[in-house]
C-alpha cells in the first residue's frame, strides 16, 4: 500500500470513528439492497466511478466506490435521530421521525481528484471551484407516505457539474419538520472553517459556499480536503406549536434542475431587457435632440414683421 493511500485510509477511519456510519462498506452496501426499487436509484446523474487507489485526475465529487468510512460515495445524504443521552445514532437512508424528537442531517463531500493535481506545476486542475451544497426536505410527513431529505453539491469545474442523493423518511403520524436556527454548519476535521456556520442560502436553489481555509467554493482533491454540511431538524405532531429556536425555510418541492441550456436561456433574455433599455434610451435622447434642432430652425429663419408707416 502506497503512503498516499494509507493516508486516504487513516482520514477515511477518523471520519467513520467520529461521525458513525451505519456499519461502514459492509452494512451500508447491504442497506441498500434492502431499499425498494425506487429508492436504490435515489442518487444520480450517472458517472464514472474510481477508487482510493486509483482516484480520478480531474474534480469530480463523491464518486469513489470504496471509501472506508462510508462506503459508496454515492449514497452521501443521510439522517440520524439525535440522542438525548448524548450517545451517537448511526446515520441511515431511511428513518421513522416521531413528534418531539430532532435529527441530524448528514451531506457527506469529498472532491476524489488526486492530490498529485492540485500544485501549481499542474495548474490546479485537481482543485474543484465554486463548490456549493443545497438542500431541502420535506416539512411534513404524512402515515402511509414518505417524506425525504435530499441534497445536491454543485462546482463550476467538476464533471459532472452537480451530483445529488436523497434519504427517506416514514411516520406513523402526521410529524412537521423544522430547521433548527443556526444549526447549519461544515466539518472537516480541523480546517480553518472546521465547525464554520452556514447561511439558510444552503436551503435555496443556489445552495452555499463552502471551502477548506474559507467559504469561498474551493475544494482541493484528496480525500483530506472532504468533509460534511449537517443541520438539524425539530419534529413537531399534528397542532403542536412550532418549538423555540427553529426557522421555516423555504424549500422548493424538488431539486432544481438547472443546466446550462436553462442558463443560456435566461442570459439571453437578461441581454434582450438590457438591450432594450439601451435602445430605447438611445432612441429617447435622439428624438429629443431632433425637436431641439428644429425648434431652434423655426426660431432662427422666423421673418420680421414689417412696421406701419404713420
Amino acid at each position: 500500500m502506497t503512503p498516499a493511500v494509507m493516508k486516504v485510509r487513516r482520514k477515511e477511519a477518523k471520519v467513520n470513528k467520529k461521525y458513525k456510519i451505519a456499519g461502514g462498506l459492509l452494512i451500508s452496501t447491504l442497506a441498500v439492497v434492502a431499499l425498494p426499487a425506487s429508492s436504490v436509484m435515489a442518487w444520480g446523474p450517472e458517472r464514472k466511478m474510481f477508487t482510493n487507489e486509483e482516484p480520478a485526475t480531474y474534480p469530480v465529487f463523491n464518486s469513489i466506490s470504496n471509501n472506508a468510512g462510508v462506503g459508496d460515495e454515492r449514497d452521501f445524504v443521510r439522517i440520524a435521530e439525535i440522542s438525548t443521552d448524548g450517545s451517537k445514532n448511526p446515520y441511515v437512508n431511511n428513518l421513522k421521525v416521531e413528534p418531539g424528537k430532532s435529527y441530524e442531517v448528514w451531506i457527506f463531500y469529498h472532491n476524489n481528484a488526486s492530490a498529485t493535481f492540485n500544485d501549481e506545476a499542474h495548474n490546479y486542475s485537481g482543485v474543484a471551484r465554486d463548490v456549493r451544497v443545497s438542500s431541502w426536505f420535506s416539512s411534513v410527513v404524512k402515515p402511509g407516505e414518505r417524506g425525504e431529505v435530499d441534497g445536491r453539491i454543485t462546482s463550476s469545474n467538476a464533471n459532472p457539474e452537480k451530483v445529488w442523493d436523497e434519504a427517506y423518511l416514514t411516520s406513523d403520524e402526521n410529524v412537521y419538520l423544522h430547521y433548527h436556527l443556526a444549526s447549519a454548519k461544515v466539518l472537516n476535521d480541523d480546517w480553518p472553517t472546521d465547525g464554520a456556520a452556514l447561511a439558510t442560502s444552503l436551503f435555496s436553489d443556489k445552495g452555499t459556499f463552502i471551502g477548506i481555509n474559507e467559504l469561498n467554493g474551493a475544494i482541493p482533491g484528496c480525500a483530506e480536503y472532504s468533509g460534511m454540511v449537517v443541520y438539524t431538524l425539530d419534529a413537531t405532531g399534528e397542532g403542536e406549536p412550532t418549538p423555540p429556536d427553529t426557522e421555516e425555510v423555504t424549500t422548493p418541492s424538488e431539486m432544481p434542475e438547472t443546466g446550462p441550456a436553462e442558463i443560456i436561456i435566461a442570459s439571453v433574455i437578461v441581454l434582450a431587457i438590457i438591450g432594450g433599455g439601451i435602445y430605447w434610451y438611445k432612441t429617447h435622447k435622439a428624438v429629443k435632440s431632433t425637436k431641439r434642432k428644429v425648434t431652434t430652425r423655426k426660431k432662427t429663419t422666423r421673418k420680421p414683421v414689417a412696421k406701419k408707416r404713420k
